[in-house]
């Protein structure tokens, strides 16, 4: 099996990784996460963003699967990143208070010896409860909000702000698994083996 690398120090994707067994090195992407200059929709923005972070890193390397991958949630018409401040992530939680929201992860795969490349999207909806102005502050205080695209983490503290869930609970905590393994499998990797 060829070597994996993820483009990414996200530590959510090394232990979501992790928790399935995948052997695999980080060489994080230095690409700038400007989704905003982006053309086309949020699925097509943020598989754009994963394959560039995974090509980053494809062209400085003779052999391996560069893994690249890239989170945004979406509300309406507009992408929700990773807040500048508590400001910003109190304006987010705000907006999401009591709406479904998507949350959109792109992945790409780049085999650097041949070239072959793969590129998908997962979206997994979210419906948030109603949230005080009080409880939102106490969120951002309890810290998780920092580089979480929307503000929240669904595998922390940010689990009791979510209502309903319908799709893919890795995707919502940075990278689906099922759509990865169905991926993987392109390449002759099978995790269950």
């Amino acid at each position: 099996m060829q070597k994996l690398i993820l483009a990414s120090s996200s530590p959510r994707r090394k232990d979501l990784l992790d928790q399935i067994k995948m052997s695999f090195e980080i060489i994080p992407s230095n690409v700038e996460e400007n989704i905003g200059e982006l053309k086309g929709t949020p699925a097509d923005k943020v598989e754009e963003l994963a394959y560039m972070k995974a090509r980053d890193i494809a062209n400085g390397l003779n052999e391996g699967l560069v893994l690249g991958a890239d989170t945004i949630v979406v509300i309406g018409d507009e992408i929700l990143g990773k807040p500048k401040d508590n400001n910003d992530a109190f304006d987010m939680l705000s907006k999401l208070s009591g709406k479904e929201h998507q949350v959109v992860t792109g992945l790409a795969l780049i085999d650097t010896k041949t070239n072959i490349t793969r590129i998908a999207h997962e979206t997994t909806y979210i419906r948030f409860r109603e949230l005080s102005s009080d409880m939102i502050r106490d969120y951002i205080n309890s810290g998780e909000t920092q580089d979480k695209a929307g503000s929240y983490a669904i595998q922390g503290i940010g689990a009791v702000l979510v209502e309903e869930i319908r799709g893919c609970y890795s995707n919502v905590v940075g990278l689906p698994l099922p759509k990865l393994n169905k991926m993987l499998e392109d390449f002759k990797i099978y995790i269950m083996k």
